[in-house]
């Protein structure tokens, strides 16, 4: 997670800018550290809160609409099925040939709209670590702490170190919220590709899987 990284490297930082002291011999400063649960911030917080439930309810919509369009080409599978000895091979070639168009632009248009989703709630989160940090470096001066650490790195710690729901209560007056960019999916992001104009062979089988939802 970006979070964890970010904050990883300010404590590297911090013992960076420790070390040409004691290369020169002076009197390397005695730590004063404060610890911060990362995970239970982007996850406790009102902002990260309300971004989840964001990404949920466009999730579940996203998912009823993929579900809707497989249950159609269900239908077509079936309908297939039954004109497959009926049909002349040219009228089945034809008709397998559209529906492998329509496969693989559903196909195409799940995979878009799942990296569209997952880029905007990673835009959005970005916001709320870039907030979070900040605070941190806030609380870290204001304790005139000279080392942050994560907790999932502390095995052991006196509980007035941990300033997690301090950055908690500053992050839910500081940034309450954060909209959630609606993925844009242009109507051709599920274009045809080159092989579907060729022989029915390439087609997927009567009975194949559909694409799968987003869940």
């Amino acid at each position: 997670m970006r979070f964890a990284t970010r904050l990883g490297a300010a404590v590297v930082l911090g013992l960076t800018a420790l070390s040409p002291l004691a290369a020169r011999g002076q009197q390397v400063p005695a730590p004063v550290i404060v610890t911060v649960d990362v995970q239970q911030i982007l996850r406790d917080s009102l902002v990260a809160k309300d971004v989840q439930a964001q990404m949920d309810q466009r999730t579940d919509r996203y998912t009823k609409e993929v579900t809707d369009q497989e249950n159609e080409l269900q239908k077509t599978q079936e309908q297939l099925e039954k004109e497959r000895s009926t049909l002349a091979p040219e009228a089945f070639n034809a008709k397998m040939r559209e529906f492998q168009r329509r496969y693989d632009a559903l196909d195409n248009r799940v995979q878009a709209t799942r990296q569209a989703l997952q880029q905007s709630y990673n835009d959005a989160m970005t916001k709320v670590e870039t907030t979070a940090l900040q605070i941190i470096s806030d609380i870290a001066v204001e304790r005139k702490a000279n080392l942050v650490v994560a907790k999932a790195a502390v095995l052991f710690e006196a509980p007035e170190l941990d300033i997690t729901q301090e950055v908690i209560k500053r992050l839910d007056v500081k940034l309450p919220q954060v909209q959630l960019v609606a993925p844009q999916i242009a109507p051709n992001a599920a274009a045809t590709r080159p092989g579907n104009v060729g022989p029915p062979a390439s087609a997927p089988p009567v009975g194949a899987v559909l694409p799968q939802p987003l869940r």
